[in-house]
């Protein structure tokens, strides 16, 4: 394991203040700094940087920690990979032992099982007629072939298996890396992707951590697409396909297609900044990560009614986190592969200046609906616009389409923005009664996942959350209410605080969350700061209310014993009589 003091160096030589500045535009707000969360989407600040502590925690979705833990979030690395990064970033040795070189190699290996399963792919393809005519037929070449390694996995059971073994590759590693599964007849392993065009999955660093597999059978019960599941080294909801080629050619403007063979296509055509999603709806963390790379987005999906609609999520999404996006509508095609393959490249260079913004999108959308030379159809678009400008737009974009609204159905610009302030007052009424609903069920410890004991005996976790949170602040304290108070893992009634304070008391006055990363998962290091945070106000280092915590926590546990016992009395009388 990683020594305490090298992680303690590895903190101060990366400045808490520095790392996040990186990610998010923070400002001053008193002795702390504010800005916009980058793990969920927000327009007004929520997420802090608390100076004093070195650590950071977001009052919208509740994340929080250290720099580790931010760098953990925010790079998708496991514990010891974030302090390797960190150490790194400042020019510290960290001396490998053996705990950290067997995780090391765990994701070296998966990387370089990828590696090799790509290659047998590659391989199966050229040995495939089937496969041969299938990326005839959609027109891909050589040499784009080889670009995106595109591959063939054979329709057998065990073809990968087999050639993986024969690298040395175990069952479990195999499994971990979703390329083959383990029956539970027989014990043997056998393939996840079968009959497939296969594409792998790039990362930034140039590593294989994935794949996407086509079907090439006719089966319509049978999944069209199957996407490598999470594993050690991939989060399908914070990858995007071909990102690894597009990051050097997007810093104006980036295209998000659904699939890869879209992105493919228009890499084929010259638009290297085209990325998809890998196998999951476009998702809050792809548009922050898009938002790493470019300034623009245009948004490239089918033609159909499904496509169109996911536009519009999508549209949101790059929206919240500062993205300017527009829509591609691809005309007399189903998609860009097939319209690049009918059409060519200029025909789709016009299509792309010709995108639309999401007002445009929307507004054509809402307007086709209706007959707006009939009145009530015109009461009706015009009711419809109002509610999509209810919410999320800015007020120059509000002003700004409230006038082409009102000038297009001919009616009052002033009646029309009325209507428009009356739904944003009434939707941020039902906005405050659902965040007040939320925290109330929070308090109570409804849907407590982190501490699902919580709800059994809310007065002593209350008691458990004030003491951890005051230690956590003031680990000072840790060794008076060891030994001073005499409080003990058993004092805790539930057992997520239970382990907390054991592993508080093992570190005694030295404790810090960046050292317990490897115990913890980041929902539950989140908590512990949550704790901190609401006990910085303390003064006096808060020993008097520790003390008065630790009492009633002691006399609430008091008291849940002495119940218990006095129900198993109350049993065994009830069983003494019943045999009289």
């Amino acid at each position: 394991m990683i020594s305490p003091q090298i992680i303690e160096e590895i903190k101060y030589r990366n400045d808490i203040e520095e790392v996040i500045s990186q990610h998010v535009s923070l400002k001053r707000a008193g002795n702390n700094l504010i800005g916009l969360c980058p793990f969920h989407s927000e327009k007004t600040p929520s997420f802090t940087v608390f100076t004093g502590t070195k650590s950071f925690y977001c009052f919208g979705c509740g994340a929080g920690g250290d720099v580790i833990s931010f760098v953990m979030r925010t790079e998708n690395l496991t514990y010891v990979d974030a302090l390797r990064a960190l150490a790194k970033r400042s020019g510290i040795e960290i001396p490998e032992d053996e705990k950290d070189q067997r995780m090391g190699v765990r994701r070296e290996r998966i990387i370089e099982m990828n590696r090799d399963a790509a290659r047998f792919f590659h391989e199966c393809l050229k040995q495939s007629r089937e496969a041969q005519e299938y990326v005839a037929k959609r027109k891909l070449s050589t040499a784009l072939i080889k670009h995106f390694g595109v591959g063939y996995a054979p329709n057998d059971f065990e073809a990968l298996a087999k050639h993986l073994r024969s690298k040395g590759y175990t069952q479990e590693e195999m499994k971990e890396g979703f390329l083959c599964s383990i029956s539970k007849k027989n014990g043997k392993s056998y393939d996840i992707f079968r009959n497939r065009i296969m594409f792998p999955i790039i990362d930034v660093k140039g590593d294989i951590i994935a794949f996407g597999g086509r079907t090439l059978s006719n089966d319509k019960a049978e999944a069209k697409y199957i996407n490598t599941n999470d594993t050690p080294v991939f989060n399908k909801r914070r990858n995007l396909f071909a990102l690894n080629y597009a990051k050097n050619s997007c810093s104006e403007q980036m295209i998000l297609c659904e699939g890869y063979m879209d992105v493919i296509s228009l890499h084929g055509a010259g638009f290297t900044n085209a990325v998809a999603s890998c196998g999951t709806a476009f998702t809050p963390d792809q548009a922050r990560l898009m938002k790493k790379y470019t300034k623009s987005a245009i948004i490239c999906f089918d033609a159909d009614e499904a496509g169109q609609r996911n536009a519009d999520k999508v549209f949101k999404l790059l929206s919240e986190v500062g993205l300017e996006a527009k829509l591609l509508k691809v005309e007399n095609a189903k998609d860009p592969d097939e319209f690049i393959g009918k059409f060519g490249k200029e025909a789709f260079n016009r299509l792309l200046n010709r995108s639309r913004s999401r007002f445009d999108f929307k507004f054509s959308s809402i307007i086709a609906k209706y007959n707006i030379n009939d009145v009530g159809d015109k009461v009706k678009a015009a009711s419809e616009l109002s509610d999509l400008l209810a919410s999320g737009w800015s007020e120059v974009e509000r002003d700004v389409y409230s006038r082409q609204v009102a000038k297009h159905l001919d009616i009052s610009l002033e009646s029309f923005k009325a209507d428009i302030k009356r739904k944003m007052s009434k939707n941020e009424k039902a906005e405050k009664k659902d965040v007040k609903r939320s925290v109330m069920l929070s308090t109570e410890g409804f849907g407590d996942r982190v501490n699902p004991d919580r709800l059994k005996n809310q007065s002593a976790a209350g008691a458990e959350d004030a003491i951890l949170g005051i230690l956590a602040t003031y680990p000072e304290l840790i060794p008076k209410a060891r030994d001073k108070e005499a409080l003990t893992e058993d004092d805790f009634v539930t057992e997520f605080n239970r382990r907390v304070y054991k592993k508080m008391t093992e570190l005694g006055n030295s404790f810090d969350i960046g050292l317990i990363g490897d115990d913890f998962s980041q929902e539950e290091i989140s908590r512990i700061v949550r704790n901190s945070v609401s006990r910085q106000s303390l003064t006096d280092n808060g020993e008097k209310v520790l003390s008065e915590c630790i009492s009633r926590l002691k006399s609430l546990k008091k008291k849940e014993s002495q119940s218990l016992e006095d129900l198993i009395a109350s049993k065994r009388n009830n069983i003494k009589n019943e045999g009289k």
